[in-house]
């Protein structure tokens, strides 16, 4: 039978190297060794997780040191308003950042603790964190910045005034 399921009629010729073909392998040392390598990674995400705060691109550090208005020059100089609004977009920007990643490092760590025990062995504190983690992740999720998601195409009666498509 072919990995699609089928009788080998699919598109895909079954070559008996599919990921589900497990014959000849042992699955307690299978598991060993996904076990060992989970352990690497946590071990890895929680050595990303200490050095980002530790560093100055932590979530509590990023937001310490901003400029004032009032350091960038006198009202009249209008360029130095432009520096600063731009120079306040930039930061905040870089904070949210700071805080997705934070959130995200945290919650594959969570994960792969799951993984390893399974979701439903593990306490309920842990499970709450989870949910509190992808909140907070989710926070900072804008689906306008998304390169994978699937937009809409434009229909005839969405398209501008010289008939080109609108901006999605």
């Amino acid at each position: 039978m072919s990995s699609n399921g089928g009788g080998g009629t699919g598109s895909v010729p079954d070559t008996g190297k599919a990921f589900d073909t497990l014959s000849g392998v042992n699955p307690a040392m299978a598991l060993d060794i996904q076990h060992s390598a989970m352990k690497g990674f946590k071990k890895r995400v929680d050595e990303l997780l200490r050095e980002l705060d530790d560093s100055e691109a932590a979530p509590a550090k990023v937001g310490r040191d901003r400029l004032s208005r009032a350091q960038l020059g006198s009202a009249e100089f209008k360029e130095a308003q432009f520096l600063y609004d731009s120079y306040a977009v930039v930061h905040d920007e870089l904070e949210k950042l700071s805080k997705a990643l934070g959130a995200q490092i945290e919650g594959m760590g969570l994960a792969v603790q799951a993984s390893r025990v399974g979701y439903e062995n593990l306490d309920a504190d842990i499970k709450a964190r989870m949910r509190a983690v992808n909140a907070e992740a989710e926070k900072y999720y804008v689906v306008e910045r998304d390169p994978y998601v699937e937009r809409p195409v434009p229909t005839a009666d969405e398209s501008g005034p010289t008939g080109e498509e609108g901006t999605y």
